[in-house]
């Protein structure tokens, strides 16, 4: 062991604990952490689950499965495009403005899944609309929280 007065001992609690007066700015980054969490798990969640629904699709409509995977790269297409804009919005305005328009945007594009019944409809809902709201739920709006 060093001996040198000038040096404080440190302890081992020390180092464990936060500085006095943290507490809160820690607790709030673990919070900011989780709902960001939540936020890209659902968005995320629901981009990965339309596939379960292609043969539903298939079978209720007239849109064939071809159709439907071309909605869906335009959709990953737009997805990509748009989180930049939404990175952007979340800086200029603020990142819940960002959350709640994509919010609003994926909700429109589930439900106008709904009344797809062709190749146009399910282009706008989950080729445009869905993918747009989804990018606003991506990484460059979440990391900026």
């Amino acid at each position: 062991m060093h001996n040198d007065p000038t040096i404080p001992a440190a302890t081992p609690s020390a180092s464990l604990s936060p500085p006095a007066g943290r507490e809160n700015s820690v607790q709030g980054a673990w919070i900011t952490i989780a709902l960001a969490s939540v936020i890209l798990m659902i968005t995320m969640g629901i981009r990965q689950t339309v596939g379960l629904f292609v043969h539903p699709i298939v079978s209720a409509t007239a849109v064939t499965v071809t159709e439907i995977s071309m909605a869906l790269a335009i959709g990953q297409l737009v997805w990509g495009v748009f989180q930049p804009v939404f990175g952007v919005l979340a800086d200029q305005k603020s990142p819940f403005a960002a959350l709640a328009a994509g919010a609003a945007l994926m909700a429109a594009g589930q439900i106008g899944t709904i009344w797809s019944t062709s190749f146009l409809d399910l282009t706008l809902s989950q080729g445009l609309l869905a993918a747009t709201g989804a990018a606003a739920g991506g990484f460059s709006v979440l990391l900026g929280l």
